[in-house]
């Protein structure tokens, strides 16, 4: 969530209470005393040695976080986190709200939009799911799922000015409410929980 989550956490907790490429490798050169070899087939053109950063991918929905059964709606919630971390890296939230407009979904989303939209960007903040647990499940209605999960460090870059650095963190969590509609589940609230 790279906005990662942790980068946008307190949009969260106000709303509800990696792309980093390296200096490509110099040139190497030859020799000021030495000629480069003489061929006699015409040059070749050499292969680019420009780095080229690959554009990131939406993760792809599992089968299982359509089920409607308890494994479905934590297997949902799990997924979500996996894109909140896609958002947050090619700024594309229109994958996020996909999953949900819950208040929360949109507070984030939106925080995301305007750090990018400003020409701002987001880098490292990679997100590990610790566990998930299902609190209740009402098949054909609802779920309430809660997800722990720890968040390496991360760094907004604003346009202007030093990029905010937000440490790793670990024992986060959300409390997801969930609904079902038609072959799958949607964000019905967002809350972040505690879970020490």
């Amino acid at each position: 969530m790279g906005v990662r989550v942790g980068v946008v956490a307190v949009a969260v907790v106000l709303a509800v209470a990696g792309c980093s490429g390296g200096d490509a490798p110099p040139p190497s050169a030859l020799p000021s005393d030495s000629a480069p070899p003489q061929s006699s087939s015409p040059p070749s053109n050499p292969p680019s040695t420009a780095a080229t950063t690959p554009t990131p991918t939406a993760p792809p929905l599992p089968a299982t976080a359509t089920q409607d059964t308890p494994a479905g709606a934590a297997s949902f919630a799990r997924y979500w986190l996996s894109v909140l971390d896609y958002a947050t890296t090619s700024s594309d939230t229109d994958s996020l709200l996909a999953l949900g407009r819950c208040t929360s979904c949109i507070a984030l989303a939106k925080s995301v939009e305007v750090l990018y939209a400003s020409g701002g960007r987001a880098e490292g903040g990679r997100i590990t799911v610790v566990d998930s647990s299902v609190a209740r499940h009402v098949p054909g209605k609802a779920a309430l799922v809660r997800v722990h999960y720890d968040q390496a460090r991360s760094r907004e870059i604003p346009p202007k000015g030093p990029p905010k650095t937000t440490p790793a963190q670990k024992g986060l969590g959300f409390a997801f409410a969930l609904a079902r509609r038609e072959g799958g589940w949607t964000v019905a609230k967002l809350q972040t929980v505690e879970t020490n």
